[in-house]
């Protein structure tokens, strides 16, 4: 019996020996693979998040200037304090988050609605026969005619075609990684409509083209609001501008009109409700103006 299990442990022990090599040649390749994937993506820099926005130095300057000579502009004029003049500046650092938001918002903005095109040549595209990669290299070379290459729409296919023809990444998780970073209901619904008549076998270029008639229905539908209400969000800025421009011109032609608002605790807190006022009433009417579709 023993002599029995000593040879089969001989047998057995070449095989072993070969599985431990196998093994050791498979975790070199992914070690090789990973290190070639990471090299790539290196080379290709860090890709857009939409659901965020970075200020750049330049930006970042500018909106530190402009906001801070606008906060010590506001203080100066609505209590004549060389320490809230001088304070005021501060809050743009609190404030600089918001402002943020703002041109995210903006960039998925412009995002959705260059997208609209991408969709229309798209659909050409599949209705000829097209693959996904074919398509969006025909796509590109016709929406950089329509837009610069710095466009959002034409850099993430540029980059969209990079990860794809040097098979970095397959289709699903290029489209599915642009869809989570764009933040955009559109395009995640599009890549959900394209997979789907993947995955069932279902007629592409049909079910495409009946989801990119809807979603630029709602683009367009977007676009028209943002027309009607752009009227009303420039008169929401005039009339949140014209108190502060009447208060510099009675400071300057009758100060002592005035002086009562700066020198007593009562006018102090009439001026402080003002400006809260003001502020409330502003923020009021961009959220009035902010219709989703």
């Amino acid at each position: 019996m023993r002599q029995v299990i000593q040879r089969a442990v001989r047998r057995l022990t070449p095989v072993r020996q070969q599985r431990k090599q196998d093994n050791a040649e498979l975790l070199e390749r992914s070690n090789q693979y990973n290190h070639f994937m990471k090299t790539k993506k290196e080379e290709m820099g860090p890709l857009p998040d939409y659901r965020q926005y970075r200020l750049t130095r330049a930006e970042g300057r500018r909106y530190y200037l402009v906001g801070g000579l606008a906060a010590a502009a506001m203080g100066f004029l609505f209590y004549h304090s060389i320490v809230l003049l001088l304070l005021a500046p501060l809050l743009t650092f609190p404030l600089k988050r918001y402002y943020e938001q703002h041109l995210a918002a903006k960039r998925r903005m412009e995002l959705s609605v260059q997208f609209k095109d991408l969709l229309a040549s798209l659909s050409a595209s599949f209705a000829t026969g097209r693959q996904m990669t074919e398509a969006l290299q025909e796509a590109w070379e016709n929406l950089k005619l329509i837009y610069n290459e710095d466009a959002p729409i034409c850099r993430e296919l540029s980059l969209m075609i990079n990860r794809l023809t040097k098979g970095l990444e397959g289709e699903r998780t290029v489209l599915f990684d642009f869809a989570d970073r764009s933040a955009c209901e559109d395009i995640a619904g599009f890549t959900d409509v394209y997979f789907t008549c993947l995955t069932t076998g279902g007629d592409r270029g049909r079910a495409v083209r009946r989801a990119s008639d809807l979603i630029m229905d709602k683009i367009d539908i977007r676009r028209e609001i943002l027309t009607l209400t752009a009227q009303k969000k420039f008169e929401a800025r005039i009339l949140a501008g014209l108190p502060p421009l009447i208060l510099a011109f009675l400071s300057a032609t009758s100060p002592d009109y005035l002086n009562v608002l700066y020198t007593t605790p009562v006018g102090r807190l009439i001026m402080t409700a003002a400006l809260a006022t003001l502020g409330i009433s502003f923020l009021w009417s961009v959220r009035i103006t902010d219709i989703e579709v």
